[in-house]
């Protein structure tokens, strides 16, 4: 499961040599994710509706050529397996000549807001996975 987001390097992200802050790169991460999430149909808005809070459990980034002012990045973010009580986000950062700036992960666990204690992934999330793998399966049977 893959979503792609483009996101214009502003210049309070940077330092006076007009590179992107290291700790940017988690906000980009947070933008991909929230982005990919609205885009399949499951804002985080709906999720704490449901009861259901979504707190980062570990950040990974690997940094790799440095962003710059004004830039426009594409971040790939993909899920590559179904969520059981966490779920973990994987993202490529490419600058506008694709070049490939940085990697990285997010764990989030899966929470009942109401009792503060850990669950399952919430089943209208789990569909979404689903619906998405099963309609890949079919397109890869199709191309064969």
């Amino acid at each position: 499961m893959e979503h792609t987001t483009q996101i214009t390097v502003r210049y309070y992200e940077t330092d006076q040599m007009g590179v992107v802050h290291h700790s940017n790169y988690i906000r980009y991460f947070e933008t991909a994710r929230e982005e990919m999430m609205a885009h399949f149909g499951v804002p985080y808005t709906f999720s704490e509706s449901q009861g259901i809070i979504m707190p980062v459990r570990v950040v990974h980034c690997d940094y790799i050529h440095p962003a710059r002012y004004g830039q426009v990045l594409t971040v790939i973010t993909t899920v590559k397996e179904m969520p059981r009580s966490r779920i973990t986000y994987h993202y490529q950062v490419f600058n506008d000549t694709s070049v490939l700036l940085a990697t990285g992960y997010v764990t989030l666990a899966f929470v009942d807001a109401s009792r503060s204690v850990p669950v399952r992934a919430p089943r209208f999330l789990t569909e979404v996975w689903e619906k998405y793998l099963n309609l890949n399966k079919t397109k890869q049977q199709e191309n064969v």
